[in-house]
């Protein structure tokens, strides 16, 4: 029987989370190789690298090494301001910094890391439950159970008084919130904690030259140890102003949303970054909607001509309304919302919301052509645009359907193909035979190996034209990986392949998951079809991931 598999990419995870302290990575390769008895991978060393660059749980910081993120933010207080609304609507605005505390490994479920959502302990009150957080780029408020509204009314909370946010045990999902009146406030203190807080913040982004984003430097100083001091310094939402990273944008020419985290940008900034000009979506010189109906003026940012089914003089008011109060947001249930957030997105004005638009609501309103999508990605890089899963999801659909057959297009006529029989290393009875035209690129026999496998396509990989994975000179790797030459860029035919012949597929630089594969057999003259094909399969589901259950998936065959 083969010898179970050794995951280094578990005993990576075990030797940073059972670390009292931070690591540097010669400290983890000495642990990995003491919890593995002594085993190895090729290159060790890059397998951590790998491991920890895809990790949420590992965090690294040039002041520390790197740490198990969730225990690195225990002891951290934040503070919450409380806004006029939020009483009356049970909710807590939590910014940027906030929800990276409350979701350290981001959003989703993940193997490594916290599990379950946060629980408020209030001081002198009940413990809370509360919805799982919603995304960075959703952006929404927390919202609360009754119970949270009654404790406030015990503390005789009002609207500029503060709450407390402290990271009492994150594995535990354990967080504390306290009351503390305006009238209680160090306000010296306050705002020199404040701009310690900016300070650090300018610091992080230029050590990373602008390339980073506001959700990379929260989770770096949620950790830095900044927060661990008291008295707790403002909402980081009122710090990080237009006024203080805006001249990032254009030292290091960087993304305005990435780097602001789409808060609020005066219009005349985008009118600057696009020729003093205001941005017109559809290229339509201020004018944009129909040909017919009625035309409604947005002042000096051009109109729109159309049937919005709202009385046009109704909305031509409170149109020019909001221009003569640029500050007016107008509200979600607002019967007049749609018809204004046309108009706006169609001369590319910031939402009247006071939010980014989202991607899938541009798509509902003006459809899915190239120039629309290509005008949502310029949107999302100004900070006009969020875009959010809905709109993800649309794209992986495309692109599954686009990718669900390696090769777009049937060969029409006969062709040399190989059976390939592809075997787990570590399961050999797990096999799958394969038949790809040599004319097909390596690319294409990755993406067969996945399907037929039922994977997830989510990590790098590597063919090996040789006996020995990691073998630089017989390497060639995917796009993103290290490699002198490309699977995408080199064909079946181009490798003089022969019967019998084998060689090695690596995919997962952090788990290792390793293929062998044997040309079982060459066709010179195959029939027109679709290839690659699975045309052979013994074992049934492999999992990719330790722990899985078993899933029954359709094999992909013609």
């Amino acid at each position: 029987m083969a010898k179970p598999k050794t995951s280094f990419t578990e005993l990576i995870h075990q030797a940073v989370r059972e670390a009292a302290e931070t690591l540097t990575i010669d400290q983890i390769v000495a642990r990995v190789l003491d919890l593995s008895g002594g085993e190895s991978t090729k290159n060790l060393k890059n397998t951590v690298r790998a491991a920890i660059g895809q990790s949420t749980a590992i965090i690294f910081t040039p002041e520390q090494g790197y740490g198990w993120k969730s225990r690195m933010i225990n002891g951290v207080i934040q503070r919450v301001v409380i806004r006029d609304d939020d009483i009356a609507k049970l909710i807590l605005e939590i910014d940027h910094l906030q929800r990276d505390l409350l979701q350290p490994n981001g959003p989703g479920d993940y193997k490594y890391g916290v599990k379950g959502t946060p629980r408020f302990e209030l001081t002198g009150g009940p413990t809370l439950e509360v919805e799982p957080i919603s995304s960075p780029f959703d952006n929404d408020p927390l919202r609360m159970p009754d119970a949270f509204g009654e404790w406030l009314d015990r503390q005789g909370a009002r609207p500029g008084d503060s709450l407390l946010l402290s990271v009492i045990d994150a594995d535990a999902r354990r967080y504390g919130l306290s009351y503390e009146p305006a009238a209680a406030r160090d306000e010296a203190a306050i705002a020199e904690r404040g701009a310690q807080v900016v300070a650090a913040a300018l610091g992080y982004m230029r050590r990373t030259r602008g390339q980073s984003t506001i959700w990379e430097m929260a989770g770096h100083l949620n950790v830095s140890g900044i927060f661990h001091q008291i008295p707790a310094p403002p909402p980081f939402g009122e710090l990080w102003t237009f006024d203080v990273w805006g001249p990032l944008v254009d030292e290091y020419d960087a993304s305005p949303v990435m780097i602001g985290g789409g808060g609020k940008v005066p219009i005349a900034y985008y009118d600057a970054l696009l020729g003093g000009s205001p941005v017109d979506v559809f290229g339509l010189s201020g004018h944009a909607g129909e040909d017919e109906g009625p035309i409604i003026t947005v002042g000096e940012h051009g109109s729109y001509q159309g049937d919005l089914g709202v009385d046009p003089q109704l909305l031509q008011a409170r149109i020019d309304a909001i221009l003569q109060s640029p500050d007016t947001r107008v509200p979600d249930d607002d019967p007049l919302l749609p018809a204004i957030t046309t108009i706006f997105a169609a001369l590319s004005l910031p939402s009247p919301t006071g939010h980014t638009y989202l991607a899938s609501q541009l798509v509902e309103l003006f459809g899915d052509e190239d120039e629309i999508l290509d005008w949502i990605e310029h949107g999302a890089e100004l900070g006009l645009v969020t875009i959010d899963p809905a709109y993800e999801a649309m794209l992986d659909e495309e692109f599954d359907t686009i990718t669900a057959l390696p090769s777009p297009e049937p060969h029409v006529g006969d062709c040399r193909t190989l059976v390939l029989r592809v075997a787990y290393r570590y399961k050999p009875e797990f096999w799958r035979e394969i038949e790809v035209a040599d004319d097909q690129l390596l690319s294409d026999l990755h993406l067969a190996i996945q399907r037929a496998f039922a994977w997830d396509n989510d990590h790098l990989y590597s063919f090996y034209m040789g006996k020995r994975p990691y073998d630089t000179k017989n390497e060639i790797g995917s796009p993103g990986a290290d490699a002198r030459r490309r699977a995408d860029r080199v064909t079946l035919g181009e490798l003089g392949l022969r019967t019998k012949q084998k060689f090695l597929y690596l995919f997962d630089f952090g788990d290792d998951h390793l293929f062998d594969i044997q040309v079982m057999k060459i066709n010179p003259k195959a029939p027109p079809g679709m290839y690659p094909r699975v045309v052979g399969e013994h074992g049934g589901t492999l999992p990719q991931y330790e722990g899985e259950e078993d899933e029954d998936e359709d094999v992909w065959e013609e």
